[in-house]
């Protein structure tokens, strides 16, 4: 199957996080809470870096390059990933945040979702 093929290369682990608003029991207060969807799931994230030169600079010597990095995490296809949510994966010992941005592509065998760096609840 190939589903199980490519799940193989799923060797990094990821916990999928929102957050929602709640009341303070002590203050009765609106609060905001982070709250786990999902834990400990099989995934994969990849990286791809792309450069572009800036245009009008006429010696390639002296051409400036942008860097853009692009990330996608690889996940089984019937996850749901909320748009906005924190995304942690562990990859060994190392522990990346990222936070869910665009629409999944979804497939019959996994599912795509693009990712970046995560700053903060907004």
């Amino acid at each position: 199957m190939v589903g199980g093929a490519l799940r193989r290369f799923w060797t990094d682990r990821c916990d999928i996080f929102v957050r929602e608003g709640a009341v303070d029991p002590g203050t009765g207060r609106r609060v905001f809470i982070e709250r786990r969807l999902f834990a400990d799931l099989p995934c994969r994230v990849s990286f791809r870096l792309s450069f572009e030169t800036v245009s009008g600079v006429r010696d390639v010597a002296d051409a400036v390059v942008a860097a853009n990095q692009a990330v996608k995490l690889f996940l089984r296809p019937d996850i749901v990933v909320p748009a906005g949510s924190k995304i942690v994966v562990r990859r060994g010992v190392h522990e990346m945040v990222f936070a869910r941005t665009g629409q999944p592509a979804v497939f019959g065998t996994h599912q795509e979702v693009r990712m970046e760096r995560f700053e903060r609840w907004v």
